[in-house]
């Protein structure tokens, strides 16, 4: 099979070294690496110029842009230079397994038409989390030793031609998150997504200067795709809807006179647990202190930018 990789890079010079000598290592070779630096204001393009240059890696391609595009730009810009029929998208701050692309790429090889996208399964080992800092363990705590499966971007393979029939990623609604629900809204329409054992490691920046208001922009990130995704019609049946905005519903419900006490005490524990196990690490730091009010501050950051991108119909963060 002839594969095309597109990695969108901004801000990814902590990891994509790592990404890069994990992606050259697979047990299967692809056919084509594109690489986007998204107007990155750090050393990336150099490092990832440097790295091209010494791996001597074939038909490989950085692309700088001047400002950042957003995701959904570069996945929809990367589809369209690829040669190749299946193209996998690959974020900057992934470790994959020796064979996470062969096992990615293999529901494919069977021919059927019907498969239009095959996604991996995501791990968070508590190896890496306890390299963050602080609020690096604070915003990543609740995803420690727990694994996901799901089609989000950081390694998925796509079948190129139902991707074109979709109408390629929304850009104009979705910037840098919520570009991936809407896509898999549309790629169930006309076939079929496989889940794969393809399992991959998600570092995150590895930022030392992750601070409290990069805790706040993320959780405004997601919610405000969240919000968008709603007015568009992406989040649509009951359980999608309460599993997307539990946190404004907590907060919703303490409008309502005979919910009121039940809502304070879910908010009391939610604020406890959210966060537990940052708590029980950092347990000296005094910082600690002030997470379970962070915590329920964090339910009006998610109120207000749901709120915002269902108004807007746009994310923009």
């Amino acid at each position: 099979m002839k594969v095309s990789i597109i990695i969108p890079v901004y801000k990814g010079e902590s990891t994509i070294v790592k990404t890069l000598d994990s992606l050259t290592r697979q047990s299967v070779a692809f056919s084509e690496l594109l690489i986007f630096n998204d107007g990155s204001p750090d050393n990336s393009a150099i490092i990832i110029s440097e790295y091209l240059k010494k791996k001597n890696i074939s038909n490989s391609k950085l692309i700088n842009h001047k400002k950042p595009l957003g995701l959904a730009a570069i996945y929809n810009e990367g589809m369209k230079l690829s040669k190749s029929e299946f193209v996998v998208t690959l974020h900057q701050d992934v470790i994959l397994m020796r064979n996470s692309l062969e096992r990615l790429i293999k529901p494919f090889e069977k021919n059927n038409p019907r498969i239009v996208a095959s996604y991996h399964v995501v791990l968070h080992p508590v190896a890496v989390w306890n390299k963050y800092n602080f609020w690096q363990k604070v915003f990543f705590s609740r995803l420690v030793n727990r694994k996901f499966y799901g089609l989000d971007g950081k390694f998925d393979c796509f079948r190129k031609s139902a991707v074109e029939r979709v109408g390629y990623f929304d850009s104009i609604h979705f910037r840098t998150a919520g570009e991936d629900g809407e896509m898999i809204s549309k790629l169930k329409k006309i076939g079929v997504l496989v889940a794969t054992e393809s399992r991959i490691i998600h570092l995150h920046q590895n930022d030392n200067n992750f601070s409290v208001k990069d805790v706040v922009k993320k959780q405004g990130q997601y919610s405000e795709a969240q919000g968008v995704m709603l007015r568009h019609g992406v989040i649509k049946s009951p359980k999608q809807i309460v599993s997307a905005f539990f946190r404004e519903f907590l907060l919703l419900s303490l409008l309502i006179p005979y919910v009121r006490i039940i809502s304070v005490c879910l908010i009391v524990l939610y604020s406890l647990s959210y966060t537990g196990r940052a708590i029980k690490k950092e347990w000296k730091n005094p910082r600690v202190v002030i997470l379970p009010f962070l915590n329920i501050a964090l339910l009006f950051v998610s109120l207000y930018f749901s709120a915002r991108g269902f108004i807007n119909g746009k994310q923009k963060i």
